[in-house]
């Protein structure tokens, strides 16, 4: 039996989807890891809430992500407390770890997509922050006894990027929608959102790689069209939508279960204009509404919805004011069904897990 550390210190939906991700697998991973040891690393926001099988010891980690304190304080941590494998939800593993790592690399976009564009930063403390990143994730990545990746889309970069890296220790494990999606429609309770009847729907952020900008750029070409933003209110935001008509632009943030299921159910199509993703959940989540879906033609969207979408160049606004123009008349497709629950993901990454936890027993 391995002591197995598990770093879910992103619990919790504040995170965004690094948080819906880790709350999620948590929810099922230590029933699937029933014959190991399992340390979680937990914030103190976590710590005494969450409840986790007998097989779980919690430990109180209340360290900032991406920090100093982060890559010098938690090695001790694994080092007290016996540990022989660590697994985290991110590349942010402790490069000074001794102990034997499987990371999750959701994607690669921080590595192609740089610039003070891409920062609300000082520039000196930018530049710090990415050298950082690309130490930490260099080292983690060809150091992991395993990597998990939500595609082969990810697989393929990460290969590209880092040839050292043996292709059999990389592992596409593709993810899910959230349990929301999955409640019938019947039993949501809409609250008092005042949107249009109908509209265009950006589910994000407003960093540089989602492309929100070319959406914008069409909505002004579109005068009978709304459009609904479900994001946070950033600087990024902000930027975008400076000098803009906004009149038909509505910002809705910090959404109930409720609400952002209604939201999908109810918008005449989502767009998805990214020009980088790990993977795609918001259009599977609109899918599973009978909402159609209206993405940008890039591999990783391709490898997850297949011919499920309507495509279009994410480089040209032309060609998705056309898309937008000729899907508004079509009909809303049926509501599709997925599968693939978090308990699904789970047992593909304790599977992961374990494999890795037989061979160290084999070397030692």
């Amino acid at each position: 039996m391995a002591v197995i550390a598990i770093d879910a210190r992103f619990y919790g939906t504040e995170h965004t989807g690094l948080g819906r991700y880790t709350t999620n697998v948590m929810a099922h991973l230590p029933g699937h890891l029933q014959g190991q040891t399992l340390k979680v690393l937990l914030r103190r926001k976590y710590f005494e809430t969450l409840k986790l099988p007998k097989n779980c010891e919690k430990i109180l980690c209340d360290i900032p992500h991406y920090s100093l304190a982060e890559q010098l304080l938690i090695p001790q941590y694994l080092k007290t407390n016996a540990c022989d494998l660590l697994y985290t939800f991110h590349f942010n593993a402790p490069i000074f770890s001794k102990i034997p790592t499987v990371i999750t690399v959701h994607d690669l976009i921080k590595s192609y997509f740089t610039g003070s564009d891409t920062t609300t930063r000082a520039p000196w403390l930018y530049s710090l922050k990415r050298l950082g990143y690309n130490q930490v994730l260099e080292k983690t990545l060809t150091h992991a006894q395993d990597i998990i990746v939500p595609t082969n889309t990810v697989k393929n970069q990460i290969l590209a990027h880092f040839p050292t890296v043996k292709p059999e220790h990389i592992h596409p494990i593709p993810e899910a929608p959230d349990p929301i999606f999955r409640s019938p429609l019947e039993n949501w309770k809409t609250g008092k959102l005042h949107l249009p009847e109908k509209y265009l729907l950006f589910v994000g952020n407003a960093y540089p790689h989602k492309n929100l900008q070319i959406l914008l750029d069409a909505l002004s070409n579109l005068p009978n069209e709304n459009l609904v933003i479900v994001a946070k209110r950033t600087p990024f935001l902000s930027r975008l939508l400076a000098g803009r008509d906004l009149s038909r632009i509505h910002i809705l943030s910090d959404l109930s279960d409720s609400d952002l299921v209604s939201v999908y159910k109810n918008a005449k199509s989502l767009i998805t204009p990214s020009l980088m993703e790990g993977y795609g959940l918001v259009g599977l989540e609109a899918m599973m509404v009978g909402t159609p879906v209206i993405a940008s033609n890039i591999p990783v969207y391709r490898e997850v919805y297949g011919d499920k979408v309507t495509y279009f160049d994410p480089r040209s606004v032309s060609d998705l004011i056309r898309v937008i123009s000729v899907g508004a008349r079509h009909a809303s497709p049926a509501k599709f069904i997925f599968n693939r629950s978090w308990s699904h993901v789970s047992q593909s990454i304790a599977e992961v897990v374990n494999e890795s936890c037989s061979r160290l027993r084999s070397t030692q």
